[in-house]
């Protein structure tokens, strides 16, 4: 950003002339930015662009000292000579100072590997299942984002409350389309090549992308020529969701003759985590070679990380207080008579990437890159299916204690203390009973008429309970194509094309008959609803009465096909202290369903292809910048989106059939931010304001709705949903002296609903059913997005060049449930007296409790070449790195929560269905060495 001083110097009848740079990492190479550029004999100055680029003007002619300086750099002094209006200084490359290289050690590169494993994908869990990862992908420059992610992720919180972002990999994006958000699946433990990062936050420009206005706006620079060179080992220890990890890693540096390769593998596991049955099973691996010709680099990478887990589910608080243990996970049991632990939710994740791309410099100002890339694999959620059983859930709700007093039209506190009792002696009862579900299966001889359609029946054990994986089968193509032209020492102009085809296939796959010999492809709740309708039961009337063995697809399978483009420019204009930028995106979004199965309910409307929906967009943004001197910076920035529905909320119950919802529509986001910073030798101080309004969203949720007219499963659409996100954030940082440094950060927000949406009900089992439309009043009423309110401080001691100690204290609040809408409206408070406490027990949104938590971290490295030039015939360091978080052991933190979408509408009980929660992991830590050489 152009921020000069220096036109009081101009003089009648000199002649001046302008200086431009780049400023890179001499480490990575990645671009520099936020670095003080200055000539101090004439007090010019100017600072870093997000692309490391920097421009001086009305230089008289003449030899100058530049001074490079910054608080992550090492200062660096570059002689010039102005001869000529325009001189360029080149590719300047910058030693980052150990504070920076301490600080990215520290960064974890994929919250998976340090993530809580909660099944996200619970069925009454109507929070945003996206995943934040924004903190893990930040610069160290940006202290805010850096400390407050770090700090606070692992809590959910989501800056700004808001959870979309762009991130590229190599210019791939690795956003699902069908999804809507970045999934960072493939990077885990992959740390040693992923630190070449570029991150835009708010609405700022970004010159590989029009970006998330309102998020962040990531680029990973993983080519092998951007690659550190050197080898690294490495061992880690935690108690989180893994408790070792194993990492090697291999750069070739720029070879004579032009190519580079990089190599990195890592392995992660543990028997169980820090949640009580929970599993780690995860590899990782990654390839890139480059080739560099005169103007142009040549790239071809691959990332993957094969990951499978057994995961945490959500329970009610009474479970928590029946186990004693604030890690009770409902969602294991034991098999074999105890001697072996299962868990009975569990992840898989194989989805790896592969990326060509080209970058070719036309001249020192125009550059061009462009990538094609490829990304397919499976994402599985595995569980218990069954047909025509009890429910296995341990903590069913009309197993629990509880039942008994706010379940029935009576308590009966005696059954209740006689339930809790039984738990109290016979703990195990409170997880899955894996061998009387095999029981059951062992004892269900049975014959099947008419099998498959064929006229022929099957006899044999049928399986009443199964475990089976609901699995997304993606297969995605990606070309990004994007250039920068820098049109004199003013004006830099990019733009670019990006096309994204994705096509997923969702289904249902028996993994364990589980002592069975074969399932059936019966839809149980259907026959409920339609009795006297035989066909109905049929999950595929193309193959009728289907006999499923381990490996065979069931229940629905269908495919969604979607296609997405962009194309956009941008301009940034500097001149003197003013920065000014502007930019425009054109997309368009399609996509259909292909139903490979012809259900028994909707028969007309599950097979086949549906009609295609296709969504134009555009988007703006722009801002100013203005920096008076060298320590002073204002600026204020703006943006308005049009964003296309996500294909998950546009059909009504793809897994079923191919009717839409209403009417579907483009949402639209607006957003302002403002800000001020200060920033000495010292000191440095950040504010930001921003507000952020959504309008004419979709959202569909699915669950069980007691509703007495209805009592089915059903579609949950709510059209025309509007939200605002306002709020302030603050970074301070204050070097005590060159030991000890100061910082604090700060951000206090609000993302809550600014309307009364309309809902309408679609039944999942019943096509004679009427559509139920109706208001739910749920404007100013919070969203559920992590802490909405979070503070830390903290003190760094570095006494020198290869030690570091850092102590935070950190607070937050104001987390709330995410809410069920539904008891919001005027059937669910019917009868109920406005103002009492039954009231107030279904309407009001739960706050969850502030929370307290204390973290250190710390990290030593020596120079080891003496202890291990006679094996490696070169010099290296050894690196200790440990981080423990939540020191105080604060275990009664609570993660997430949300009302459960089932409602007592009989009794208008809120307690028949309480809050589900998740605590957060106590005293947790990862400590690890790394021998680089």
């Amino acid at each position: 950003m152009l921020m000069l001083c220096s036109a009081a110097y101009a003089q009648k009848g000199k002649k001046y002339g302008t200086v431009k740079g780049k400023l890179i990492n001499a480490a990575t190479k990645a671009a520099f930015s936020e670095l003080n550029v200055s000539v101090p004999t004439i007090k010019a100055f100017t600072i870093s662009t997000g692309d490391g680029s920097f421009v001086i003007n009305e230089l008289p002619y003449g030899s100058y000292d530049i001074v490079i300086a910054g608080e992550y750099a090492v200062s660096k002094t570059v002689k010039v000579n102005v001869n000529s209006e325009n001189v360029d200084a080149g590719t300047i490359e910058i030693t980052p100072s150990s504070t920076k290289t301490e600080m990215e050690n520290q960064i974890p590169t994929i919250a998976v590997d340090d993530a809580t494993g909660v099944d996200a994908d619970d069925d009454n869990n109507n929070s945003d299942n996206g995943q934040n990862m924004m903190g893990y992908f930040t610069p160290a420059q940006d202290q805010f984002l850096f400390n407050t992610t770090r700090t606070f992720g692992s809590y959910r919180f989501r800056p700004r409350g808001i959870n979309v972002g762009e991130t590229q990999f190599n210019g791939f994006d690795i956003r699902d389309v069908a999804r809507g958000w970045s999934s960072f699946a493939a990077f885990g433990g992959l740390n040693d090549v992923l630190r070449s990062r570029n991150v835009v936050y708010g609405i700022k420009p970004a010159d590989f992308s029009f970006g998330a206005p309102n998020g962040s706006t990531n680029y990973i620079d993983a080519t092998a020529a951007s690659q550190r060179k050197g080898t690294s080992v490495s061992y880690a220890a935690s108690n989180r969701s893994y408790r070792n990890r194993l990492m090697v890693t291999h750069n070739s540096g720029l070879l004579k003759n032009g190519w580079a390769y990089s190599l990195s593998f890592s392995k992660r596991w543990a028997q169980e985590g820090y949640y009580d049955g929970t599993f780690y099973n995860g590899y990782s691996f990654f390839g890139s070679a480059s080739k560099t010709f005169k103007k142009g680099i040549l790239s071809l990478t691959t990332i993957g990380s094969p990951t499978s887990r057994g995961l945490v589910s959500t329970a009610i608080e009474e479970t928590y207080e029946l186990a004693g243990d604030h890690k009770y996970n409902p969602s294991w049991g034991y098999q074999n008579n105890g001697a072996d632990k299962r868990s009975g939710r569990t992840s898989y994740v194989f989805q790896p990437i592969t990326v060509a791309n080209y970058t070719h410099n036309f001249s020192d100002r125009t550059r061009w890159n462009t990538s094609l890339g490829y990304q397919f694999g499976q994402n599985t959620r595995g569980g218990i299916d069954f047909y025509n059983g009890y429910n296995p859930a341990p903590d069913y709700y009309r197993n629990l204690p509880g039942y008994y007093i706010n379940g029935i039209l009576t308590p009966n506190p005696t059954v209740a203390a006689a339930v809790t009792a039984q738990y109290e002696a016979n703990p195990n009862q409170m997880q899955i009973q894996w061998d009387n579900l095999y029981q059951a299966n062992y004892m269900n001889f049975r014959t099947i008429e008419n099998a498959n359609g064929s006229g022929s029946s099957v006899t044999g054990l049928q399986s009443i309970y199964v475990f089976s994986n609901q699995v997304d089968n993606m297969n995605k193509f990606s070309f990004n194509s994007t250039i920068d032209h820098s049109v004199n020492e003013h004006l830099n102009v990019q733009g670019g094309i990006k096309v994204m085809k994705q096509s997923d296939e969702f289904y249902k796959e028996v993994t364990d008959l589980m002592g069975g010999d074969y399932y059936v492809n019966f839809n149980q709740f259907a026959a409920q609803a339609s009795p006297g309708n035989a066909n109905v039961i049929q999950n595929d009337l193309n193959h009728i009465n289907q006999i499923i063995k381990k490996g065979d697809k069931y229940g629905y399978d269908y495919t969604l096909n979607m296609l997405e483009s962009h194309v956009w420019a941008q301009g940034v204009y500097n001149v003197k202290q003013f920065n000014f930028f502007a930019a425009v995106d054109l997309g368009n979004t399609s996509f259909s369903r292909d139903g490979k199965t012809k259900s028994g309910i909707f028969p007309g409307d599950s097979y086949g292809k549906s009609d295609d929906h296709s969504f134009m967009t555009f988007a703006g943004k722009g801002g100013i910048r203005y920096q008076p001197n060298a320590k002073n910076v204002f600026f204020a920035n703006a943006s308005i989106g049009q964003y296309a529905p996500n294909v998950h909320n546009t059909f009504i119950s793809e897994r079923t059939r191919n009717t839409a919802v209403n009417n579907p529509v483009v949402a639209l986001s607006s957003g302002l931010e403002a800000g001020y910073q200060f920033k000495s030798t010292a000191f440095v101080a950040t504010f930001t304001g921003y507000v952020n309004d959504v309008t004419n969203a979709t959202t569909i949720t699915r669950f069980f709705n007691d509703d007495p007219d209805i009592q089915s499963y059903v579609n949950y659409v709510m059209q025309n949903v509007a939200t605002r996100s306002i709020g302030g954030e603050l970074s301070l940082s204050y070097k005590i002296n060159e030991s000890f440094t100061l910082n604090g950060n700060a951000a206090v927000g609000q993302t809550f609903y600014t309307n009364r949406p309309t809902v309408s009900i679609y039944q999942d089992n019943n096509p004679a059913a009427t559509i139920t439309s109706k208001t739910v009043y749920i404007e100013n009423f919070y969203v559920a997005s992590g802490p909405q309110s979070v503070y830390t401080a903290g003190l760094t001691y570095r006494p020198g060049y290869n030690t570091r100690l850092g102590f935070n204290v950190n607070y937050m609040d104001r987390n709330y449930v995410g809410i069920n809408p539904e008891r919001r409206t005027t059937l669910a408070v019917d009868m109920v007296d406005r103002g009492s406490a039954q009231w107030d027990a279904i309407t009001a949104q739960e706050k969850l409790p502030s929370a307290f938590t204390v973290d250190v971290n710390a990290g030593k490295t020596w120079n080891s070449s003496k202890w291990t030039k006679r094996v490696l015939k070169k010099g290296s360091t050894l690196a200790l790195n440990v981080s423990v978080s939540n020191l105080l052991n604060n275990t009664d933190i609570k993660l997430i929560g949300y009302e459960q979408l089932r409602y007592d509408y009989k009794y208008n009980n809120a307690n028949k269905f309480p809050n589900k929660y998740t605590y957060a992991m106590g005293l947790n830590f990862l400590a690890g060495l790394s021998l680089r050489f």
